[in-house]
């Protein structure tokens, strides 16, 4: 897996790791200050997305109060402020923090994707077509162009997971590096295949139901509900039937219903992050 590119410009290196690696590489700069918040927000921002496309683009990083003739030759005196070179030309530039989708939205726009990353799109329209065999073709040929792409690998993970070979899925997300299973992606993936397991085990949803309307607080049957539902893409209800049955019996089958609502965080952490800040304060306001 490539490193992000991500640099701390001065006066000694600025020829070096802006304008000679623009050359090969877009490079996004941040112009920045250590008294202006805004600015180093910005850093954060940009410093995430340089870690998601590592190898992609250089993310240099220019400390305004320090590098004043750097800043006064790129005509910046306010931060934050961006600028981005190519081949040694400034292609866009603009002050102010801008939003997360902002600055994704600049970075993709001067960035060449990758060949592997151009087959795993072709291979997940192919799969939403039902062309199954199509998609694994396709899914060989990003592996073999760039066997450093881990998504590669959760994309046939999920694909295993949506066809119903819940083993083939979970042997594969096993068998990946420790960075791939702890990526988003590789938690989401981690976190379908622990609810499609206990979903295995359960009865089905009519019978589940069926116990609930007899007893609403029994705990075995709202951890089976909330599998069902965070499945179902409904991880709220699911959240809210897990933490019932915490409430209800905490200890019950060894923290069953405590391993499932911290599995669920992991799951959701990703693509529904305020969800899960919200239901952890629950969770700890039902811990102490």
């Amino acid at each position: 897996m490539s490193q992000a590119m991500i640099v701390d410009v001065n006066i000694n290196n600025v020829q070096e790791m802006v304008m000679q690696n623009s050359k090969r590489f877009p490079v996004v700069i941040s112009f920045w200050s250590p008294l202006n918040e805004q600015s180093k927000l910005a850093n954060t921002i940009l410093e995430k997305i340089a870690a998601e496309k590592a190898g992609e683009f250089i993310l240099a990083k220019i400390n305004i109060a320090q590098e004043k003739d750097i800043a006064e030759k790129f005509n910046v005196q306010n931060a934050p402020f961006y600028k981005v070179v190519k081949n040694n030309d400034i292609i866009t530039e603009g002050a102010g923090l801008l939003s997360e989708a902002e600055y994704r939205s600049i970075v993709n726009a001067n960035i060449q994707e990758e060949e592997s990353e151009i087959l795993r799109k072709q291979a997940t329209q192919a799969f939403a077509q039902g062309q199954f065999d199509d998609a694994i073709k396709l899914l060989g040929e990003a592996s073999q162009s760039n066997p450093n792409n881990f998504k590669v690998h959760l994309d046939l993970v999920q694909m295993y997971l949506h066809t119903g070979h819940l083993e083939k899925a979970a042997d594969l997300l096993k068998k990946l590096p420790e960075e791939a299973q702890n990526s988003p992606q590789g938690k989401e993936v981690d976190g379908i295949i622990y609810f499609s397991e206990m979903v295995a085990q359960s009865p089905d949803i009519e019978a589940v139901q069926a116990v609930l309307a007899e007893n609403p607080d029994d705990p075995q049957a709202l951890i089976s509900l909330a599998c069902y539902l965070i499945l179902n893409r409904q991880p709220e209800n699911a959240l809210m039937a897990l933490l019932k049955s915490f409430a209800s019996d905490r200890d019950y089958q060894d923290s069953l219903a405590r391993k499932s609502i911290l599995k669920a965080f992991e799951m959701l952490s990703g693509p529904a992050p305020e969800l899960v800040t919200i239901y952890r304060r629950k969770f700890q306001s039902l811990l102490y």
